[in-house]
């Protein structure tokens, strides 16, 4: 327990100073034409985030997403910086019911992304949080980060449905493709661009309103640990995901069964 409370932490301080901001992997559970989902909630209580997915034929899954971080201001004593990050991504993929029952739930999902982020790091050699005290570490010269890039992922997860509550697996592999990385107004390049994300997530509810939970990390699998940007481009940065899910068809569905009873 001790070891994982620690990983979450750490987590959670790297990915206050990241410059690649993973977003909580998306998870449709559409099942036919014409269904379609919206998703809100938060990532490590850090960033909103919001998607929508829809089937317009067949078993063709379209899939968008879009998260921020609200600004916040860094203040050093000469200058005051702007941390943000906002991104945008657009996914194709299909999807398969298996099982006797159709109650298991296979599904790919590859796509493209575009994002812009800001951070200043104070910058402390930071590996340990202790709350509520301060980080504990070796104070070092502060650096802004100032990036835009590319994303392309690929994504596969399953699903089991049940008559209440739905959970599953999701693995993706994002590849990062920064065409604008600067520290302190100079460029700068990292050899690690991929990243993989593996999650576990828990839907609760049937019905037009659902609840969804997330948790899982996203490392970069052989970065250099050595590096002195290790914390801010290849971060093990943590996934806890917490939302809604809002499916419109079913709303449609009970207002005509609605309509039909009177």
């Amino acid at each position: 327990m001790k070891t994982l409370l620690l990983l979450v932490f750490t987590g959670l301080a790297a990915a206050s100073c990241a410059v690649y901001v993973p977003t909580v992997p998306t998870t449709p559970l559409l099942r036919q034409k014409g269904e379609m989902e919206i998703t809100a909630g938060t990532r490590s209580f850090a960033s909103l985030e919001a998607g929508a997915a829809w089937v317009p034929v067949g078993r063709l899954l379209v899939a968008g997403e879009a998260a921020f971080k609200p600004a916040s201001d860094s203040k050093t004593n000469n200058s005051i910086y702007r941390d943000y990050h906002r991104q945008a991504g657009l996914g194709l993929g299909t999807f398969w019911l298996l099982g006797r029952n159709q109650t298991s739930y296979l599904a790919a999902i590859g796509g493209v992304g575009l994002a812009a982020s800001q951070v200043y790091d104070p910058s402390v050699d930071v590996a340990v949080i202790l709350l509520p005290f301060p980080p504990l570490g070796t104070p070092k010269q502060g650096s802004l980060y100032q990036a835009r890039y590319r994303r392309y992922y690929g994504q596969l997860y399953w699903a089991a449905q049940q008559e209440r509550s739905s959970f599953g697996f999701s693995v993706r592999g994002t590849l990062v493709d920064y065409y604008k990385l600067h520290r302190d107004q100079l460029p700068i390049s990292t050899a690690n661009r991929f990243f993989l994300e593996p999650t576990c997530f828990l839907r609760y509810g049937r019905g037009p309103i659902q609840g969804q939970v997330t948790l899982g990390i996203s490392v970069a699998p052989g970065a250099d640990s050595s590096s002195p940007d290790r914390n801010n481009l290849t971060p093990i940065s943590t996934l806890i995901g917490v939302g809604v899910v809002v499916k419109p068809s079913l709303w449609f569905q009970r207002s005509n069964e609605t309509v039909l009873l009177k």
